[in-house]
């Protein structure tokens, strides 16, 4: 039979005599039913059920015979392609003998009649051992040069089962070659059916050749519906564009014609960029403009004095020395003045209010620098709405005050002017043996969010109405509500998504107002106190002594930890917000009046300390109330809380 060859090209011979998994070339390799082959080590790292291995390359399921992995058909056709490839190549070769076993000795031959490769002291061991002199031996360059019908070089092959058999035989009835052996053990007459591999293979050929013919036909129909299918994506892609540009059109409509307030200050906005930038840019112009004069000057005079000097005669030195020495002088006295960074600082702070009337934002042409506040008044001193153990607070946008009062179990709602207004009871929707200890409050246009420490997030309407309550999801898709978790942390990104920190598996869960989850972020300490910046970063603080606050981004990687500030007297990160600014407050609990405020930027450089007129400061909140910048700190053990108002 002629040397089977169905790869010439060295890229589709690649494709099958490498492994799909480790991508190397195969060793011992074996074939699944979908006749994609793998290494059998390889084989055995795949995760599989009992009695069956799925196809990592098409996903087919391959039933196991008896032995597993190992009892797998072998692919001595991959072997061959190796072999053949080897011998086909002028580089060098790498075969190692096959003969004497020996891993450190390359071949250097090849034995018909042992049928594998041999170094060279196995060639002469043939040459020289009576029962191997007649074995027909050929040289791998004999072999390279063309003159030997490789073809003939390998013998058929033996049997997996009985290593000293020929495949002589091919079993119809369980569809493999097999040896004379097998004919009388494993595949006998009457329960099998089996013929000379010679008689059978010449029907098997055609009818591959048959179904190969076929198969062809349906590759071109496959290839017909695929660029049917690239037909219809692309046609999807248009209208998708279509619709959106729609869209787009028509929400650009919707705002114009309803929302031209927001448009005028847009254009407002645009004008002023567009002037800043006009202005600084004129700035940096004149700025370059003038050193790349100096720097020409520079460079004319210092080129002149070094050629006068290295090329010039002692009468060219005296010509030129007064002009020299005049301009050089002159030189040598300019002022370099370079452009500040902070002519590169512009930014825009959007309005984070969902008052849709109200502007969208401010400019920001000034690096954000440190801010002294004055206090502007204190809430729940007494009365009702007497606060005991203040923990999380959150500012509405309407300026109500919602403040975590851990002792009473309510969370107490305040006017903007320091009135109590109403509580929301955390006893309520309480799960069999749970207790509230209500810890931190978000609220959205719509609704009160609470954690008490319990693992579930309560919702109340803004009338103080319990709602329902929500678990979150963990990284490992349990839910807080079964695993023990305590939920602390509470947050609303400007996606408007709840952040929820469960300080029990270290992680940050984000879900929609319903409670729908969305994603979870692993954290690396307590997220006992969340805020996010105007950039989306999500700041955490753990609530731990002497312990960093990390800044993330949205998928949770860390940017950066914001550590002690070099003026505080004591450093207990609790409470944390973000400015329109982008400016990171952060409130230290201390139980000897020497915690306080601390300010940082995004980036986390330390701008300074804002006050230290607080007591055991927990949860801290920021609002931009009718143009004014406030913060609003709460307190532990029977402290009022404090607001701020920045000066």
């Amino acid at each position: 039979m002629a040397e089977s060859n169905p790869a010439d090209n060295e890229d589709d011979i690649d494709s099958l005599i490498n492994c799909g998994i480790c991508l190397s070339e195969m060793e011992e390799p074996k074939a699944l039913i979908c006749l994609h082959t793998f290494c059998v080590k390889c084989l055995k790292k795949v995760k599989h059920p009992p009695g069956q291995i799925t196809c990592p390359l098409c996903q087919e399921d391959t039933l196991l015979p008896k032995g597993g992995i190992d009892g797998l058909r072998n692919n001595f056709f991959i072997n061959q392609l190796k072999e053949r490839r080897a011998i086909r190549g002028t580089g060098e070769f790498k075969m190692q003998c096959t003969c004497c076993g020996a891993t450190d000795r390359a071949a250097v031959a090849r034995c018909v009649d042992c049928n594998g490769f041999l170094c060279q002291q196995c060639v002469d061991s043939h040459k020289t051992l009576g029962p191997l002199k007649g074995h027909a031996v050929y040289t791998i360059e004999e072999l390279r040069s063309g003159r030997v019908d490789i073809s003939k070089v390998w013998k058929e092959q033996c049997c997996q089962h009985h290593k000293d058999q020929i495949l002589r035989f091919f079993c119809k009835t369980c569809g493999i070659p097999i040896c004379h052996v097998c004919t009388v053990v494993e595949h006998s007459r009457p329960e099998h059916d089996y013929l000379t591999l010679e008689s059978a293979t010449e029907g098997q050929m055609q009818e591959i050749k048959g179904l190969l013919a076929s198969c062809k036909d349906v590759a071109k129909r496959v290839d017909t519906a695929i660029k049917q299918d690239d037909k219809v994506k692309t046609e999807l892609n248009s209208a998708m564009d279509k619709a959106s540009q729609d869209l787009i059109t028509t929400k650009e409509k919707v705002i114009h014609s309803f929302l031209k307030l927001i448009e005028d200050d847009y254009h407002s906005n645009s004008e002023k960029l567009q002037k800043i930038a006009a202005e600084r840019n004129t700035t940096i112009d004149s700025s370059k403009a003038n050193l790349s004069n100096l720097q020409a000057k520079l460079n004319n005079a210092m080129d002149m004095a070094n050629q006068v000097l290295t090329s010039g005669s002692k009468h060219d030195v005296a010509s030129n020395y007064t002009t020299l020495t005049s301009t050089l002088k002159q030189l040598k006295q300019a002022q370099v003045v370079t452009t500040s960074d902070d002519v590169s600082f512009v930014m825009f702070s959007p309005n984070r209010s969902e008052q849709v009337l109200k502007p969208l934002g401010k400019i920001r042409e000034t690096k954000p620098t440190l801010r002294q506040v004055r206090l502007q008044q204190e809430m729940g001193k007494d009365g009702e709405g007497k606060l005991t153990c203040g923990i999380g607070v959150s500012i509405a946008s309407n300026g109500d005050i919602a403040i975590a009062d851990q002792s009473t179990k309510k969370v107490k709602v305040y006017l903007s002017d320091g009135q109590y207004k109403l509580s929301l009871d955390t006893n309520q929707g309480l799960q069999q043996g749970k207790t509230s200890q209500p810890w931190d409050v978000a609220v959205s246009p719509n609704q009160f969010y609470v954690t008490d420490l319990t693992g579930m997030v309560k919702i109340y309407s803004l009338e103080g109405q319990y709602l329902k309550q929500f678990p979150v999801k963990s990284p490992d898709g349990t839910s807080s509500d079964i695993d023990g978790s305590q939920l602390l942390g509470l947050a609303i990104d400007n996606d408007g998504h709840l952040l929820v920190g469960n300080n029990t598996k270290q992680y940050i869960s984000k879900c929609k107002q319903d409670g729908t989850h969305i994603s979870t972020i692993k954290v690396d300490t307590d997220p006992d106190f969340i805020a996010v910046t105007p950039m989306g970063r999500i700041v955490v603080s753990p609530n731990v002594s002497n312990t960093g606050v990390y800044v993330l981004d949205q998928t949770g990687k860390h940017i950066h930890t914001i550590n002690t500030p070099k003026d505080a007297k004591s450093w207990d990160p609790t409470g944390v917000c973000c400015s329109d600014d982008g400016v990171i407050y952060i409130a230290s609990w201390d139980s000897r009046d020497q915690g306080g405020i601390y300010s940082f930027t995004e980036d986390g450089e330390y701008l300074g300390c804002v006050t230290t007129d607080v007591t055991k400061a927990y949860g801290l909140a920021y609002t931009c109330d009718d143009g004014d910048d406030k913060l609003v700190v709460a307190q532990d053990s029977g402290h009022p809380a404090k607001v701020f108002i920045f000066k």
